[in-house]
């Protein structure tokens, strides 16, 4: 049976220790020339790191995704295949952020992803101030991450609320990234914050530990 926490996630049998993985990542005009099967692959390495942690005690996995086209989707499809809670954080209500969706089969699996979710929370965006309202849900998936999950080109941020600015903001509140690379062969590390704010590249085999020894009061 679920229990619902303060911060509107769904925690099961009332489980408050839920490591949780957030999401960002490309749109699909980004991923082009991207192996997606051997994205998908990765993504299913990076879960099974983070089963190593849900195994030693950890709590159970949650995987976090606004549901944006392209990785934001790849993942939580992912999440949903392994078994795992999907939170989906929207920056407008759910049929308004339909509209951002220009065909009727990326609205067919949009809705059918939020059918599947676990959770769906529903922010307060507005469409006259779209960019922001992109950021907020952003920001929301860092305060409720315990690591973010990047589908990234490395690149330098390109606008507010990108994949770029979401990986830096998590760095800058110590929260590991662990960095799917966007272009093949796709390879996977771990990007932690230093005490200098230099981003130290570490092994995936450390999400387990990492996961482990969370901060709990985040």
């Amino acid at each position: 049976m679920a229990a619902n926490r303060g911060d509107g996630i769904v925690a099961p049998d009332g489980d408050e220790r839920a490591a949780r993985i957030g999401v960002t990542g490309h749109r699909p005009v980004a991923l082009r020339g991207a192996d997606v099967g051997l994205i998908r692959a990765r993504v299913r390495e990076v879960f099974a790191a983070a089963r190593a942690a849900e195994v030693a005690g950890a709590g159970h996995l949650e995987v976090i995704s606004p549901l944006a086209e392209g990785a934001d989707r790849l993942v939580a499809g992912e999440a949903i295949a392994a078994g795992l809670p999907l939170v989906c954080p929207l920056p407008f209500d759910r049929d308004s952020y339909a509209a951002d969706f220009k065909t009727v089969g990326s609205r067919a699996e949009y809705h059918a992803l939020l059918a599947a979710a676990a959770r769906v929370v529903e922010l307060a965006g507005s469409r006259a101030s779209p960019e922001a309202a992109y950021a907020a849900v952003g920001v929301w998936m860092l305060e409720h991450s315990d690591v973010l999950l990047a589908i990234w080109d490395g690149a330098a941020p390109r606008g507010e609320g990108g994949t770029g600015h979401v990986v830096r903001d998590a760095l800058a509140r110590h929260i590991p990234v662990v960095w799917v690379q966007a272009r093949p062969p796709h390879e996977v590390r771990i990007l932690t914050s230093a005490e200098d704010g230099v981003p130290v590249d570490e092994p995936l085999a450390r999400l387990s530990q990492l996961l482990a020894v969370r901060d709990e009061t985040r």
